[in-house]
């Protein structure tokens, strides 16, 4: 990307990615870059995204090949039951699931408001939630191709143990997040 976009990115905490089982990766969500990044990380995934992204013309044929959980935001009651269920089907099959707990892009400085879907599932499942912040939507306005020249700064946290209650999970992990990309921005 750095050829033709003059976007370049620099990781810390790779090191933090454990490559023998999966996980819940929650990163932050403030353009289009973190959505291919994270696809780029040596883990098999599937992404969790809303339903509609689906109807796009080839865009959405092409993602519909990466096996994603798509869901239905209108319908939080299904899409809470679907996270559970393809969720828990994906890491039981060594597949990690990428959630964006924010829901949607939100702009860049600041944390949005985070569901608790992805510490629900990774309880769930048994397995730990890889926190992941990044600072793309500095460059890359939402919803338009022209992208700035810059860095993109990265950071891949410790992996938060499965052990602690779903609500405990949570709060360190929007801690974890918070504290972060407030560094970052």
């Amino acid at each position: 990307m750095n050829i033709t976009c003059g976007v370049s990115f620099d990781i810390k905490g790779l090191d933090n990615i454990p490559k023998d089982q999966p996980l819940v990766v929650a990163c932050n969500h403030q353009s289009d870059w973190e959505t291919f990044y994270l696809l780029t990380m040596g883990l098999p995934v599937s992404t969790v995204l809303k339903r509609e992204l689906l109807y796009i013309p080839f865009f959405g044929w092409a993602l519909a090949m990466l096996n994603p959980i798509a869901i239905d935001r209108k319908r939080k009651t299904n899409a809470l039951k679907q996270l559970s269920q393809q969720g828990c089907e994906r890491l039981n099959a060594g597949i990690s699931v990428v959630i964006f707990p924010e829901g949607t892009r939100c702009p860049p400085g600041r944390l949005g408001s985070c569901t608790k879907g992805a510490a629900m599932l990774a309880h769930q499942a048994g397995v730990p939630i890889l926190p992941i912040v990044q600072n793309s939507g500095r460059l890359s306005t939402p919803r338009k191709w022209l992208k700035q020249a810059g860095k993109v700064e990265v950071r891949i946290g410790q992996p938060i143990s499965p052990d602690a209650p779903t609500k405990e999970m949570h709060e360190q992990m929007v801690g974890w997040m918070t504290e972060n990309l407030a560094e970052i921005s």
